[in-house]
This record gives structure tokens, C-alpha cells and sequence, in this order.
């Protein structure tokens, strides 16, 4: 099931791409390339609507960004360019559908993961077995709320929720429903200052724990 924001952003793409098909269908017959025949302001206010979507989704330094880019840099106003950026918006929503967004948000997000689990464990290294447990909870409820959006769940909620309704959609079995919980009541002690529920090995324990389910879960 597609979140609720992904499939806006595809219902969205296939209105751009039913105007982009009555621009081209505007074109005088006969004619296969050439200005399209449509009234200016139209196809001016498709482009923007194209602009505007396609960097808000993918961002600007995306492939479908520097596509768009690329077949607009001249002749903006001929038919060919439109079909063009048809053929560009296409290939958007094929990804969006397919998932690639989604896993092109958690590539970013699991560099982001990798560092705050690094400085995790450099502060354990020191003996900082608190505040590194706080981030590895820090990190499990970022990971859990990004899965949920994946599976069309409501990302919002507690984390202690979540995990329950992702065990419940089957994304993955009661015994890392589990583990999950005991990584949160780690993180829930250390951050209420409950610091002697768990030692330094338990807080290792967890960092290495939330590294290995993210790089199964995220498909990282």
C-alpha cells in the first residue's frame, strides 16, 4: 500500500501527464514536431506545474530533476519538448509506484543513521553508556517511523505503537517485535535516568542490534 503523501504526489503526476498528452493532442495534424498549437498561457502553467512538482518530489540535484532540465533547455514550446518531458514524467511515476522514492529517502536516511550510531559509539567507547543509548533509541524511532510510512501506517504515533502495528502488517515477526521493545525500554531507562537497568554491554548490545535491523530492514 502506498502512503498517503507518495500516492498525492502519483495522482499528481498522472494529471500532468493527461494535460501533457492534450497539449501534444493540440498540435495542428500532420505536423510531428514543431510549436504546439495551445494557448500560451496553458502550456506555460503545465510547466510550472512540472517544475514545481518534479523538484518538490525527487529535489533538484534528483536524475528526474536534471532530465527535466535537460529537455527544457531549448524550445520549450515545441511539441517534441513536450513529449519529452511527458517521457520524464512517466518515468517519475514508475519510480514513485515502484518504490524507488522510498528507497532513495532511506539511502539518505541511513547515512544520517550510520553517523549517529558512529558517535554512539565513540561516547560508549568512553564510557558514555547513557547518552549513547539515548541516540540508539534516538535512531530506532526515526527507522520505525520511516518503515511505517512504507507500509501506509500513520507515523505519528508512539514508537512503542508502531512497532506493534508494523508486527501486525508483518513487516517483520514477533521475535524482532521483541527485540524492539527491549532496545526502546533501554533507551526509555537511559533517558529517564534510570542508568542502572541496563550496563555498558547492554547498551552495546543494543547499538549493534539497531545497526543490523536497519541494514535488513531499510534495505540499506
Amino acid at each position: 500500500m502506498m502512503n498517503p503523501k507518495y500516492k498525492r504526489y502519483a495522482d499528481r503526476l498522472r494529471t500532468l501527464i493527461a494535460e501533457a498528452q492534450s497539449l501534444i493532442d493540440a498540435q495542428e495534424p500532420g505536423y510531428m514536431s514543431g510549436p504546439v498549437v495551445a494557448e500560451a498561457t496553458a502550456l506555460y502553467s503545465w510547466y510550472v506545474k512540472v517544475g514545481s512538482l518534479v523538484y518538490l518530489v525527487f529535489k533538484q540535484d534528483s536524475q528526474h530533476a536534471r532530465q527535466l532540465e535537460r529537455v527544457t533547455e531549448r524550445r520549450r514550446y515545441e511539441v517534441g519538448t513536450v513529449k519529452a518531458v511527458k517521457g520524464v514524467l512517466i518515468g517519475a511515476l514508475d519510480d514513485l509506484e515502484n518504490g524507488f522514492l522510498i528507497g532513495q529517502e532511506f539511502l539518505v536516511a541511513g547515512e544520517v543513521f550510520d553517523s549517529v550510531l558512529g558517535q554512539a559509539r565513540d561516547l560508549l567507547g568512553g564510557g558514555y553508556k547513557d547518552v549513547a543509548a539515548v541516540l540508539g533509541r534516538v535512531v530506532l524511532e526515526d527507522a520505525l517511523r520511516r518503515i511505517a510510512r512504507q507500509e501506509g501506517l500513520d507515523p505519528t504515533q508512539k514508537a512503542s505503537k508502531l512497532n506493534d502495528e508494523l508486527k501486525n502488517a508483518q513487516r517483520y515477526g514477533q521475535p524482532q517485535w521483541r527485540q524492539i521493545q527491549a532496545w526502546m525500554d533501554i533507551g526509555n531507562s537511559a533517558a529517564h535516568g534510570k542508568f542502572t537497568d541496563y550496563d555498558l554491554q547492554a547498551a552495546s548490545d543494543m547499538l549493534d542490534g539497531i545497526e543490523r535491523f536497519l541494514a535488513a530492514e531499510l534495505r540499506l
